[in-house]
C-alpha cells in the first residue's frame, strides 16, 4: 500500500501550551491511524517546540520549551539572547525541511516570527488558541488577517471577534474543560492511604496553585507563606497542598516552603496529582492564568491572585483593555469570584476572602453557582482535539 507522508510542525511556548499542543498531536495521529486503513494512506510526521506533553503524544521535539517559560515584559528582555536563538534554530529547520503545514499555539510575540517564515515559504498555517486580542493589542488581528489560514478558538465569545474581521474561525469548545473532564473521569480522586491520614480531620483543606513560571515563583512564593500562615492563625486545623504538575519545574517554591521555619511540616503536603488535590479542597487559591480556570471545574469555590515585577505591571495598566485578570470573570464579564492583584495580593486580603468563603455558606453557594454557569458554556459538545484536528487535515493537509 502506497501511503502518503504529511510533515507537520507545532509551535508551543510554555507548559500549558505544550498540555493543548500535545492534546492537538494526539488527536491528529488518531486520524493518521484511521486514514492508514484507506487505500491512499496517510502518515503524519509531526514535529515540535515544546515538552514532554506533545513529545509523549508522538511528536520529535526540535526545541524544548523549558528555558522559554516567562510572563512579563521586563521577564522576556532578560531571557531575549536564548529566545533570540531558539527562534534562529527552528526558523533553520523549517528553511531546510518545508513541512506541509505549521500549527502555533499560543505565544504570539515568538509565534509570528515563525508565521512571517513560513508564509514566505508559502507553507500554510492555523492557530490553535490565538492571540488575546480581546485584552490587549487589538491591532495584531491585522497580522493574523494577513498571515493565518484560518484559527481556532477556546472561548465562545472569541469567534465572533475573528467573523468579524473577515477571518476563518471555529471554536469547538475548551481545550482544558475536555481534558479536565476525562481526567476526572479516569482519575483515582480518594488517595493513597498516608494521604488519607494527613487529611483526616483536617479543616479547611486549602489548594494553593502558585503559578508554573520561574517568575511568579519568585513574586509569589513569600506572599503565598505569609498567607498560609495567616489562614493558619485563625483556623488550627486547616491544611495546605501545593500541587504541581510533573513537568514544572518548582523547586524556588518547594525551597522557600521547606526552609520556612514557620511552616510545619504537618501542615502542608506537595503533589503532582492536581485532580486529587482539587477535588479534596474546600477552597482553591490559584494564579491568574490556566490554573485559576481550571480551579472552576471542581465545583469548589475560588480566590484568584497574582503579583507582578513593578515595571511590567504598570506597562499592562497602559496596554490591557479589560477589567479583570481571571478568566472566569473574564467571561462572566462582571466579577464572580475575589481577585486579589498586585498591592491587594497580601495576607490580611487572602484571609479575609477565604475566611467569607469559609463562614459564610449563602455567599459560598451563590458563588459555585455563578461559576457552574460559566464553565457550562466552554461545554460544545464534542472532543475538542479531535474536532480541531479534523478540520486542520481537511483545510491543510
Amino acid at each position: 500500500m502506497f501511503f502518503k507522508m504529511h510533515k507537520i510542525l507545532v509551535v508551543s511556548g510554555e507548559p500549558s501550551g505544550d498540555v493543548f499542543a500535545g492534546g492537538l498531536i494526539s488527536s491528529l495521529k488518531k486520524i493518521e491511524k484511521f486514514k492508514k486503513l484507506d487505500e491512499n494512506g496517510i502518515t503524519l510526521d509531526i514535529y515540535a517546540m515544546g515538552g514532554i506533553n506533545s513529545a509523549q503524544a508522538g511528536a520529535t521535539l526540535i526545541a524544548d520549551i523549558k528555558e522559554l517559560s516567562v510572563m512579563g515584559f521586563t521577564e522576556v528582555l532578560l531571557k531575549l539572547k536564548t529566545i533570540k536563538k531558539v527562534l534562529r534554530n527552528i526558523s533553520l529547520w523549517i528553511e531546510s525541511n518545508k513541512p506541509d503545514a505549521v500549527i502555533l499555539v499560543d505565544f504570539p510575540s515568538f509565534n509570528f516570527k515563525i508565521a512571517k517564515l513560513a508564509n514566505k515559504l508559502k507553507i500554510p498555517l492555523v492557530y490553535f488558541i490565538p492571540p488575546k486580542i480581546w485584552a490587549s493589542r487589538y491591532g495584531r488581528i491585522k497580522f493574523i488577517k494577513k498571515y493565518i489560514k484560518f484559527v481556532i478558538t477556546i472561548f465562545p465569545f472569541e469567534q465572533d471577534i475573528y467573523k468579524k474581521e473577515g477571518i476563518e474561525s471555529y471554536y469547538f469548545g475548551n481545550p482544558l474543560y475536555v481534558l479536565k473532564k476525562k481526567d476526572l473521569l479516569s482519575a483515582d480522586l480518594s488517595g493513597d492511604a498516608e494521604t488519607k491520614k494527613l487529611l483526616k480531620g483536617k479543616y479547611p483543606v486549602i489548594s494553593f496553585l502558585p503559578g508554573s513560571r520561574k517568575t511568579e515563583l519568585k513574586y509569589h512564593s513569600q506572599r503565598i507563606i505569609d498567607s498560609v500562615l495567616r489562614i493558619k492563625s485563625a483556623y488550627e486545623d486547616a491544611f495546605f497542598i501545593f500541587p504541581f504538575r510533573k513537568e514544572i519545574d518548582f523547586s524556588y517554591f518547594k525551597d522557600m516552603v521547606e526552609s520556612s521555619s514557620a511552616l510545619k511540616k504537618d501542615m502542608y503536603m506537595f503533589t503532582d496529582s492536581i485532580s486529587f488535590a482539587l477535588s479534596s479542597s474546600d477552597l482553591i487559591i490559584a494564579a491568574s492564568g490556566t490554573a485559576s480556570l481550571e480551579s472552576c471545574f471542581y465545583g469548589k469555590p475560588v480566590i484568584i491572585f497574582y503579583y507582578l515585577n513593578y515595571l511590567t505591571y504598570i506597562l499592562a495598566k497602559i496596554l490591557v483593555r479589560i477589567k479583570y485578570a481571571g478568566l472566569i470573570n473574564i467571561l462572566a464579564g462582571g466579577e464572580v469570584v475575589p481577585e486579589l492583584i498586585e498591592s491587594k495580593f497580601n495576607p490580611e486580603n487572602v484571609f479575609k476572602e477565604a475566611d467569607k468563603f469559609l463562614k459564610d455558606e449563602k455567599y459560598r453557594e451563590n458563588v459555585l453557582k455563578k461559576i457552574s454557569s460559566v464553565v457550562s458554556t466552554l461545554d460544545a459538545g464534542v472532543d475538542t482535539f479531535d474536532a480541531a484536528a479534523q478540520i486542520i487535515f481537511d483545510n491543510l493537509l
